[in-house]
Order: C-alpha cells, then structure tokens, then sequence
C-alpha cells in the first residue's frame, strides 16, 4: 500500500504550481488601435501655390506604415483592419478636420483607440509631426505629442514620424505627472512702426499660451495648471516674479514658465523664457531666442520651437520637481 506522502505528492506539486502561476502578473490584452494614413498639413509659403504631389503623398504613405510597423511590434497594441472604412474624411484625409470623428470610425471596426497622424509643413526643408490618440467610445483624447521643428523635405518625414513613435507613444513613462503653469507673455515693442498692432500682438500671445500649455500636456507627462489672476493682467510686466511664484505654488504647479517678447524692428523680435522650479524658486531653464517676422506663422513657428526645447528637457525638469528642496527662508 503506498503511503499517504506518496498519495498527496502530486497534488501538492500542482497546488504550488498553481500558486506561482496566480502569483505571477498577468500581462495586460493589448490596446486594439486603428491608425489612420498620415495627413499634410500645409503651412509654408508656396502652399497656395504648390499642392500635394506624388512624392508627398508617397512620404506619407511610408510614414504611415512605419509607425504602425513600431506600434504593432511593441506587443502593446494590435493594428485593426481599416479596409473597409468608407468615410469621406478619411478617404479625402481630412481626419484631421473633423472634429474627433476617427474616434466613431475606428469605434466601428471594434477599436479601443483611434490615432491620426499629422505632417505639419512649415517651410519646404521644416516640419513637424503630430500624433492624436482618442478613446473609441467616448472620443476622448488619450494622448496628443508633436515632434520639435525639424529640418528635412518631405523624404525626412518617416525619420520624424518614427523618431515620434519610438521617444513618446512608446517610452511614456508612467508616472505622476509634473504640474506646469504657463504665465501671460509680456510684449514690449520698441519697433518704432506707426500702425498700431497691439490688438494683433494680444491675441497672438494668449494663442501662443494656449498653444504651449497643449503641446506641453501632450504627452501625457504633463499636466497645465491655471494661474488665478485677473484677464491681461498675469505676466512679468504685471506681477513681480515672486507674486507669480505664489500664485504658482496655490495652483499646485511643479514649474512656472514666465516669458517676455520684445518686437526690436519690423522683422525681428526676441523672447526670453524662464522656467523656475516653484518649490526651490530657482531658473532650471532659460532660453534666448530670436526670431523673423510678425504674423501668425512666424509666432506658431515660435511655440512650436520653445515646446521642443522644453520637452527635451523633460526628463531631467521632472527629476528636478520631485527632488527640489523648498527655499530656505
């Protein structure tokens, strides 16, 4: 007769094996994704006069692939069949315009997430590359990241849209996300122009705010704290820079960016912008910069340059946050 050691041997090896495999994490099903064709957004000068041609739609077409080849090898998401999709604004690539409708298509082929991609051409040799992620079912955005200004034609697109791919979508790293507040830019213009652009010069600055409190949240990484001051009234040349600082530090914001701009003649203008950590209340960023031109395009290039400085440092800004020691009194 065996004993009842001998008996129980098997079952308690299959209890542990059990056990160890419920210890073990279970990986997470991978996100079903539809990722539509990348579009072109065309902001350089010959836009008017110049459209799309093959080559273009070429570059797009190899951005396109490149990015879902990265996100389907990555493990964490699966690609979703577009074939059948017969919307209009996806056949006109027009996604972009639509006002978060890939959300509803992508939705209809029974996927978790929709992703557009966008080139924004600012001059013949410069660009920028956009993703937009959106929830399926209830269309909201889950993530939204954008390349710094870049220097290529339309063969360098892929580069940049892998370059996207590879440093946000798929390196976001988990963690609590660094509060950012964006303060009201001063404008000073010592020009000397007769015509009055003040009304100009306002909205362009309270866009290029809003501009860089999303391109700065974007990631995901961070998130854009509001500063409680009156309308017009919220920047250096209003508050002193500790007033700010306070203000900052009530919103729950990790930094604090302030920024000036000063129009030195008709064609060129330079800013400065600080970004000081609120807890140490010390500059852990500074940039110099100038650049051409006074319209629309000239600032968004602007923004977009300062929010890709800022983002390179992201890294290294987040470190600085949460190991910053408060002043000493």
């Amino acid at each position: 007769m065996r004993s009842i050691a001998t008996i129980l041997a098997p079952a308690i090896v299959l209890a542990t094996l059990a056990a160890t495999a419920a210890a073990e994490p279970v990986a997470p099903p991978p996100v079903k994704i539809a990722v539509f064709p990348f579009e072109l957004e065309d902001f350089s000068a010959g836009a008017a006069y110049v459209p799309p041609d093959d080559i273009d739609r070429e570059q797009l077409r190899l951005s396109t692939e490149e990015v879902r080849r990265l996100i389907a090898a990555s493990g964490r998401y699966q690609l979703v069949d577009l074939s059948a999709v017969n919307e209009q604004a996806a056949k006109a690539g027009k996604l972009r315009e639509c006002e978060g409708c890939e959300a509803r298509i992508a939705a209809g082929v029974d996927a978790d997430q929709s992703m557009i991609g966008i080139v924004t051409r600012i001059t013949r040799t410069e660009y920028t590359v956009t993703y937009k992620l959106r929830d399926a079912r209830s269309g909201t955005i889950v993530a939204v990241d954008q390349t710094d200004l870049r220097m290529g034609a339309n063969v360098a697109w892929s580069r940049g849209a892998r370059w996207l791919i590879e440093n946000r979508l798929l390196a976001q790293a988990q963690g609590k996300p660094l509060v950012f507040a964006v303060a009201e830019i001063e404008y000073i213009d010592t020009s000397g122009e007769v015509i009055d652009q003040s009304a100009d010069h306002l909205r362009r600055r309270r866009t290029f705010e809003a501009s860089l409190r999303n391109d700065l949240a974007a990631s995901g990484k961070v998130r854009s704290a509001d500063l409680d001051c009156p309308q017009n009234a919220c920047s250096v040349g209003d508050l002193t820079t500790g007033q700010l600082l306070d203000k900052a530090q009530a919103a729950g914001a990790d930094l604090l960016l302030i920024g000036s701009v000063q129009k030195m003649s008709t064609l060129v203008q330079w800013a400065k912008f600080d970004i000081i950590d609120v807890k140490a209340r010390k500059v852990v960023f500074e940039r110099l910069v100038s650049f051409r031109g006074d319209n629309d395009e000239a600032w968004r290039r602007a923004e977009l340059f300062i929010a890709g400085q800022i983002r390179d440092r992201e890294a290294e800004l987040m470190r600085l946050a949460t190991t910053a020691s408060p002043r000493s009194p």
